[in-house]
């Protein structure tokens, strides 16, 4: 297996995605690949964005993730209590709001269906990892959960745009494993460091130039924090993906797509290109080209599709962009015009259909 593999997995759905398109397409994939952790507990990190609800389009699906639970139980054969499913919160939330913000993105029952255990990072303390060749963050906290030879690490974001980095993929999933948890603020941290300690906020005077570099900085602090600690395995749920602001305002697309492997740069280079991003149009991807961390072209990949629980080299990934192509909102004047593409998500609504 060489370095550089990705594999996609397309799942044709029938009109809206249900519970057995995220468990299935999650458990197919691995079972493909035969991910094997060679008897370490495993330890996944979703994007559990602030308790967002399970159907929002904005976290990775938690039946998803379940999904993956039962692989390393049923098919590798790991008790169920060494599959470990982790976020970082704020500490100086209550346990009251935290145990809400799992509850409200549907993992609580998932973790209790599937009899497997949530972990709350930031509980756990940090490794001070110094990795060299980084730009912006030099002594950068890192969980103990993910930074451990002894554990599993697997990286499993959702498939979403954000009003910075544009692309939520992989790198910026790496945000979570950051403790302490203060130390992972990384937008308004690279605002201070791109515009001065002293700029006022507010982006009704941001042009797209001015925009860009911005996301240069955060881009290049994704990929310090990679280079301080390497997922051990990548899964991109993109059953449902959601582009827009990468919170309430966007639109939801059932894309049935999961995109995965072993290499974070590679991954999330196809992923990005899957959305309808490149090189030229993804500051992330052309900050990790230009520090020789990404490959630069899809040419340097080798990318597999998975259907019927086998895997065949695909030479064209064409048919499997979206299509529409994500659209980022960045919350400055040049997207105005096309806020009309995006809904506002109500997350009242969605919480009183499921009780409903």
């Amino acid at each position: 297996m060489s370095a550089r593999e990705v594999f996609i997995l397309k799942r044709e759905l029938n009109g809206n995605a249900r519970e057995v398109d995220f468990e299935q397409s999650g458990l197919e994939m691995m079972r493909a690949l035969g991910v094997n952790p060679a008897g370490r507990p495993v330890m996944m990190k979703p994007n559990v964005t602030a308790g967002c609800p399970r159907n929002s389009g904005i976290v990775t699906h938690p039946t998803f993730i379940g999904g993956l639970v039962d692989y390393f139980a049923d098919d590798v054969g790991l008790s169920r209590d060494q599959v470990f499913v982790a976020e970082c919160t704020d500490p100086r939330t209550t346990q009251a709001d935290r145990d809400l913000g799992w509850a409200r993105s549907g993992y609580t029952a998932m973790a209790r269906e599937k009899r497997t255990t949530l972990l709350d990072l930031a509980d756990y303390g940090n490794i001070r990892v110094t990795p060299g060749k980084t730009v912006h963050l030099h002594n950068i906290g890192i969980s103990r959960w993910a930074k451990s030879d002894e554990v599993f690490y697997i990286n499993a974001p959702k498939l979403k745009t954000h009003n910075l980095s544009v692309a939520t993929l992989c790198g910026k999933n790496q945000q979570g494993i950051m403790v302490p948890v203060l130390d992972r603020h990384l937008c308004s941290e690279a605002w201070r460091i791109t515009f001065g300690r002293d700029a006022k906020p507010g982006r009704q005077w941001m042009t797209p130039e001015i925009h860009e570099s911005w996301q240069r900085t955060i881009g290049h602090m994704h990929w310090d924090v990679y280079l301080a600690c390497q997922p051990d395995f990548n899964i991109v749920e993109g059953i449902v993906g959601r582009d827009g602001n990468a919170f309430y305002l966007g639109r939801n697309f059932p894309t049935g797509l999961v995109v995965a492997g072993y290499d974070m740069p590679s991954v999330d280079f196809v992923a990005a290109h899957l959305m309808g991003f490149t090189v030229e149009t993804l500051v992330y991807l052309r900050v990790g080209v230009e520090r020789n961390i990404c490959p630069s072209r899809l040419d340097e990949i080798d990318i597999y599709l998975v259907k019927d629980g086998n895997t065949s080299r695909c030479d064209d990934i064409v048919p499997y962009i979206a299509d529409p192509k994500f659209e980022v909102y960045r919350d400055i004047p040049a997207d105005y015009p096309k806020k009309d593409l995006f809904e506002e998500y109500d997350p009242k609504a969605d919480e009183l259909k499921q009780t409903a």
